[in-house]
């Protein structure tokens, strides 16, 4: 498991939850704020069952044949503090969803980390602690997105994915993006690209039983991306990329959209459509 040796990450992000106006402590009030936000978009409840998880997810299919926006959610509210996991990693403000929920395409697919937004206890739902801590990027979680992705396309038609992960969820969408032939692009707001080097400088605990799709960078390298930076974003800031971008190598494929005045949280939802309108291509 993975345990805080320091307190700035906790401290940061509820300081840039504070800001940003996060729901209620309780867990009613967190799935009653995600809900309010789907429905302002028309994005129906449809929690996909695939082992070892249920994940909760919320979705919007009108064009069926056609490649669809999938969202995969940051690690929630993962600690309690430096040294404390928390004892239900739904988040209180699920940046992904609102992003989901801005945007205009016709298939779009929120999906939420495994344990978020869901019955702990339910059959069928493997939800231990390690699971929004030392193994929030374990193989099986990997495995379990990808199933979640194979049954979408088969089950709803779909031609493609268009992958946009925030923060940890960032890491997921790479680590999708290694192993599927039918990913089309891939985005990440403030998303942790390097998890080793972002546990390294956090100065927290390694997490040998998770994935970093860093470690497979090159594998990424024809895959067309951009990556959206905080300027004023110190729980991930653009270092997290850089690093990434030096393991990748050269690629004409990989562009960085710097905001100087977004953080972590804040600054994302009210201009991504314009955002999300830019070119994702390889030069």
């Amino acid at each position: 498991m993975a345990l805080f040796k320091t307190k700035s990450c906790v401290q940061i992000l509820l300081a840039t939850c504070a800001l940003a106006g996060c729901a209620g402590t309780t867990i009613q009030s967190r799935h009653d704020h995600a809900s309010s936000i789907a429905a302002t978009a028309h994005l129906t409840r449809a929690d996909i069952a695939s082992p070892p998880f249920i994940l909760a997810s919320w979705q919007k299919i009108t064009q069926p044949g056609s490649p669809a926006n999938i969202y995969i959610e940051g690690d929630g509210l993962a600690w309690m503090s430096r040294s404390t996991p928390s004892l239900n990693p739904t988040p209180k403000m699920p940046l992904a969803l609102n992003l989901a929920a801005a945007d205009p395409a016709p298939n779009v697919i929120y999906i939420a980390r495994p344990c978020q937004f869901t019955e702990l206890n339910a059959p069928g739902n493997n939800c231990t602690r390690a699971y929004w801590t030392g193994k929030r990027y374990a193989p099986e979680v990997i495995e379990s997105f990808d199933r979640a992705l194979s049954g979408l396309a088969r089950e709803r038609g779909l031609t493609g994915f268009n992958l946009i992960g925030f923060s940890g969820g960032a890491n997921v969408a790479g680590l999708l993006a290694q192993r599927r032939a039918d990913i089309l692009s891939l985005r990440s707001v403030a998303g942790n690209l390097d998890n080793d080097f972002f546990n390294a400088m956090h100065k927290v605990s390694p997490m040998p039983q998770s994935l970093n799709m860093a470690d497979r960078a090159t594998d990424l390298a024809a895959l067309p991306q951009r990556h959206f930076i905080g300027g004023e974003d110190e729980f991930v800031p653009q270092s997290v990329f850089e690093s990434y971008k030096k393991a990748v190598g050269p690629s004409p494929c990989i562009h960085s959209t710097v905001d100087p005045a977004a953080g972590h949280l804040d600054g994302w939802v009210e201009q991504w459509p314009t955002l999300l309108a830019l070119p994702v291509a390889c030069d």
